[in-house]
């Protein structure tokens, strides 16, 4: 099946907000080492890691484009039949008194997160980027939420990690699952809280000239 983007992660999240939108997208996930340097700010960190999943990605497209066929010209706008033409990655952290929180790596881990994000106001900081095959151009952007969360007492944090759904999440909870109940309030852009802010992905497709596979 033809599809629109090519969505550098493996994350059914993301896909599931670009799916809703109206996008067709292919993902293909980047394996790369998650790792942050020395005094980097998470802004910048997310920024990077976003870009360093789609040029992974990126290589290995192109790699297979040796032996295909030529890609679309410019001029091709409406075709949405041709081989995709942009690539996204975006890659999200939970950050507390500045320190970034990742994925829990274990239960134990879990509680302690949740317990330290109890009643309190955090940020959630993604950063995305959209590669252009056809011109080799690619936009970068971050974008942050503040999250303040439910005051929670320890046997409501057992049951909510009984759910299942905290070890793969940053700062373990699932904002778009059972840990909505979680959230007393978001300031900015929840779908950046799920993953993957739509606002700002879709202003830089447009102004990046993805007019042909905007679903609007």
């Amino acid at each position: 099946m033809a599809y629109q983007l090519i969505l550098a992660s493996a994350s059914p999240r993301r896909k599931d907000l670009l799916e809703h939108i109206g996008f067709t997208v292919k993902t293909i996930p980047a394996e790369i080492e998650e790792i942050m340097a020395a005094e980097e700010e998470p802004t910048e960190f997310v920024k990077r890691m976003a870009r360093t999943k789609v040029l992974s990605v990126v290589q290995r497209v192109k790699g297979t484009m040796v032996t295909a066929e030529p890609p679309l010209p410019a001029s091709s706008r409406g075709n949405r039949e041709g081989p995709a033409r942009w690539v996204v990655g975006a890659d999200t952290v939970v950050v507390l008194d500045g320190e970034v929180l990742g994925k829990p790596k274990d239960v134990d881990q879990a509680f302690d997160m949740l317990q330290r994000l109890s009643a309190r106001e955090h940020t959630v900081v993604t950063g995305f980027c959209v590669f252009d095959l056809l011109k080799n151009k690619e936009g970068i952007q971050a974008v942050v939420s503040r999250v303040k969360m439910k005051r929670m007492s320890r046997p409501e944090i057992e049951k909510y990690l009984a759910v299942g759904e905290s070890l793969d999440k940053a700062g373990s909870y699932a904002v778009q699952g059972v840990g909505s109940y979680l959230i007393d309030s978001i300031a900015g852009s929840y779908s950046n809280v799920v993953g993957l802010p739509l606002c700002q992905l879709m202003e830089m497709l447009e102004e990046m000239g993805a007019h042909d596979i905007l679903p609007y």
